[in-house]
């Protein structure tokens, strides 16, 4: 399994993480860990914190794009959950200002991170409908890209880009594909991305006792690494399986879980959804 930092990682304060940005700013591969621990635990401000310090340093070309990416990893989280960093724009252009420069193994990893952001931004504003055009970068992205996690992940939006622009049969076969990637791989947090996405094949397909299973061992990868962020939206589509097939107390209990953990993580886009089931229920 790939964790993006140490087994006591996930337990840092942000106060600890960004006291310690100026001995990460000197470690690129600390301060891009020390982000994702950050990210995983919805704390934004400590995901950016050390990447600002490694920036601050003056790196070399190849160094400051490195820590750029990571940024717009952490503005994807962002927006997703509803709190659009004032920065994303900003990033995004000194990434663009920099990429026909960029060591060619780096070109790939651009590329992914551009288009997920083409994608969230589509997301975030309700223009789906032309998201398959988004699946050539997607694919293209993934034969450049030599790390299984990076590879899986990039073949998981490929796979996702059908399914959100209502072709949602059309995304099992890329979607088993990710999932070989993630599993020869060890990739448990984009393993969890794969399976909450096949559930929903299965559930559009009316097989709820396989999507229940398919979500339930979504949720229980993303508990297990830790990732908090997403935790919600799991437990969220959890909950409308069960209550479809008839276990009205555990979706209600999975839905209040989804309330208390969006709350206490400030994630308004989660909350707002999880009070809007628990009030349909």
């Amino acid at each position: 399994m790939r964790s993006p930092f140490p087994p006591l990682g996930v337990l840092l304060s942000a106060v600890a993480i960004t006291a310690a940005s100026s001995v990460f700013a000197a470690t690129p591969e600390a301060a891009i860990k020390a982000s994702e621990a950050a990210r995983y635990a919805a704390d934004f401000d400590a995901a950016v914190a050390p990447l600002k310090a490694g920036l601050a340093e003056q790196p070399s070309d190849r160094t400051r794009l490195r820590l750029l990416l990571q940024q717009m990893r952490v503005h994807q989280s962002q927006r997703l959950v509803g709190r659009i960093s004032p920065d994303e724009a900003a990033v995004a252009n000194q990434v663009m200002a920099l990429k026909s420069g960029a060591d060619a193994d780096l070109k790939p990893l651009i590329s992914f991170r551009e288009t997920t952001s083409a994608y969230f931004v589509r997301l975030t504003t309700g223009d789906l409908k032309s998201a398959t055009q988004l699946v050539p970068a997607f694919t293209a992205a993934a034969e450049g890209l030599t790390e299984p996690c990076d590879k899986a992940d990039a073949l998981f939006f490929a796979g996702l880009m059908p399914q959100v622009a209502g072709e949602v049969a059309a995304s099992a076969a890329p979607l088993a594909k990710a999932r070989q990637v993630a599993e020869a791989g060890r990739c448990d947090l984009e393993l969890s991305y794969v399976l909450r996405h096949e559930a929903a094949v299965a559930e559009e397909a009316g097989d709820l006792k396989t999507a229940r299973d398919l979500y339930a061992r979504s949720l229980d990868l993303r508990r297990a690494v830790g990732f908090q962020v997403f935790l919600p939206y799991s437990m969220l589509s959890l909950a409308d399986v069960q209550a479809r097939l008839g276990a009205k107390d555990d979706a209600r209990r999975l839905r209040e879980e989804a309330v208390a953990l969006s709350d206490r993580l400030a994630l308004p886009n989660a909350a707002k959804a999880a009070r809007d089931a628990l009030a349909g229920a």
